[in-house]
């Protein structure tokens, strides 16, 4: 990782740092197993999207911020989520790549999902 890179786990740890949690307090607080959260914060693997806003909600954060530092990250999506935003993406005739970065910094609802 390059200087100033941070990845999930150092972002979660930072946060805890700066409100003085302890990892049991955001056991308790996010309902996420303390396994899951050591191997977030070590680093040895990538939370999937909902447990990352269970983390955000105990933090108190938008779960934008907990995302890692890097252009490209990947996240799982399911099978038919990806064929709307494809859908979607040719209704609008947007880049599926620039449709995803605009819902990444906007939201759904900006992007036509919801009437």
């Amino acid at each position: 990782m390059g200087t100033g890179v941070l990845s999930t786990g150092d972002k979660i740890l930072n946060m805890m740092k700066d409100m003085d949690m302890s990892i049991p307090g955001l056991v308790a607080l996010s309902g996420v197993h303390e396994n899951t959260l050591l191997d977030i914060m070590a680093d040895i693997r990538e939370p999937d999207i909902s447990t990352l806003c269970r983390i955000a909600d105990a933090l108190g954060v938008c779960v934008r911020e907990l995302c890692p530092d890097e252009e490209q990250y990947s996240l799982p999506v399911d099978k038919n989520t990806l064929a709307k935003l494809i859908v979607v993406s040719e209704i609008n005739g947007v880049e599926l790549d620039a449709l995803v970065a605009s819902i990444l910094e906007k939201g759904i609802e900006e992007n036509g999902f919801y009437d």
